[in-house]
């Protein structure tokens, strides 16, 4: 495992442990009530640490295009996968405005990658 991919790695794991616990487990909490802004946040992130991960990972001497269409090209598989297995767990479903807003999320966070690399790294 890569050092610069571990931050992708972990918070894949808490989305994964979060999304797949049966719905009457999930407090309901206000974080809760904004459902799709929270799944667009949570998929930024996560499209964000890939694509920071793979860039790093290369020496930051490769094309930060090619790891930006990698990473969120993951991130969306990811939020595909987990929106399928979550017609498999009890009081939870697939949902394709969960699927979409994954989608913005994961193109949110090649936005913020470009942003935050031409403000602090030239």
């Amino acid at each position: 495992m890569n050092k610069y991919l571990i931050g992708a790695l972990a918070w894949a794991l808490l989305i994964l442990v979060l999304t797949l616990t049966p719905g009457k487990s999930v407090p309901d909490i206000g974080l809760f009530d904004y459902d799709k802004l929270g799944h667009a946040g949570i998929f930024l992130v996560q499209s964000y640490l890939l694509i920071t991960g793979l860039y790093k990972r290369a020496g930051r001497g490769g094309k930060a295009f090619r790891y930006a269409v990698t990473g969120s090209l993951i991130a969306i598989i990811y939020g595909f996968l987990i929106e399928f297995m979550q017609s498999f767990i009890p009081d939870r479903g697939m949902e394709l405005y969960d699927a979409v807003a994954n989608i913005i999320g994961s193109f949110l966070g090649v936005a913020l990658f470009y942003l935050h690399n031409k403000l602090f790294e030239q």
